[in-house]
């Protein structure tokens, strides 16, 4: 037992652990939330877990939410269910993990965080105004898959082709893998779990629309670089730069000092010529 307290410790101290963390958290809130069910049963007080679950789960419930808006945030760290935090702590450290060596670990918590808040803001808008949520009453909605599935959908649409081995089926790309799982929430939108199902498919745009948004701000930075290149390039030809020439130290300081005295404009063409070749040497 010290030794895993240890290795927790370690994680939260470690730099670059951000996934490890999240997971850990979520692990921990699980288990002291099933401590605590198993409690307030065995007193025969489960009438408080309840009313404690429901203060940290995402009503949909507008009138609910507004006196209890932390549960926009509290909601995807919250798991009642084995199979459920397993399965999204498993999803969000392998397709993390994919994602956080294309775009570092601060992006890919933040998009973590994005698609949670996403998927809340999807839950609440469409419970309140589909009818057919809407005749289904307040629910509540908790667990980390809207966030996961950012991270999936992200990933999938950054590194598309990225192959992973699954278990009896073999290499996978993991466009398809983000793909399956999108179409299954669309189609469970209407089944039991709708209201989730709608939050997952808010994380899964979220994911999306991140994705797209990096890849273009990479093509503008790209088209930039080349701008500046070709700028230098012309610059270098205007003034007949030959990089091979060297510019002793006197020379140079002969031509500061006329900067300094005169300005750039006072220089020759082939004064400009040596200060450039100077300024290539102690690149």
């Amino acid at each position: 037992m010290k030794s895993i307290w240890h290795d927790i410790k370690a994680i939260f101290q470690q730099p670059n652990k951000g996934l490890m963390q999240i997971i850990v958290i979520n692990v921990g809130i699980f288990i002291a939330l099933m401590l605590t069910k198993v409690t307030l049963i065995l007193t025969g007080k489960p009438v408080f877990f309840n009313a404690f679950l429901e203060q940290i789960s995402l009503s949909s419930s507008f009138s609910e939410f507004i006196r209890q808006p932390w549960a926009i945030l509290s909601y995807f760290f919250v798991h009642v269910d084995l199979m459920h935090v397993v399965f999204n702590m498993l999803f969000l450290y392998w397709f993390g993990q994919i994602l956080q060596d294309f775009l570092g670990q601060t992006k890919t918590i933040q998009l973590y965080f994005l698609g949670g808040i996403a998927g809340a803001i999807a839950y609440l808008v469409t419970l309140n105004t589909i009818p057919f949520y809407v005749n289904q009453g307040p629910m509540y909605l908790m667990g980390a898959s809207a966030g996961v599935y950012a991270i999936v959908t992200s990933a999938a649409t950054l590194r598309p082709n990225y192959t992973v081995h699954l278990f009896l089926i073999g290499p996978v790309a993991i466009k398809y893998i983000s793909a399956f799982y999108v179409v299954w929430s669309v189609l469970e939108s209407v089944g039991s779990n709708g209201g989730g199902n709608i939050a997952h498919l808010g994380g899964a745009l979220v994911g999306v629309l991140y994705a797209i948004y990096i890849k273009g701000t990479e093509a503008t930075i790209t088209r930039v670089e080349k701008v500046l290149t070709y700028v230098t390039v012309a610059a270098q030809k205007s003034v007949g730069i030959a990089s091979t020439e060297v510019v002793d130290e006197e020379e140079l300081n002969q031509i500061l000092d006329k900067i300094s005295k005169s300005g750039f404009d006072s220089l020759s063409k082939l004064e400009k010529k040596r200060l450039f070749q100077a300024s290539q040497k102690n690149e």
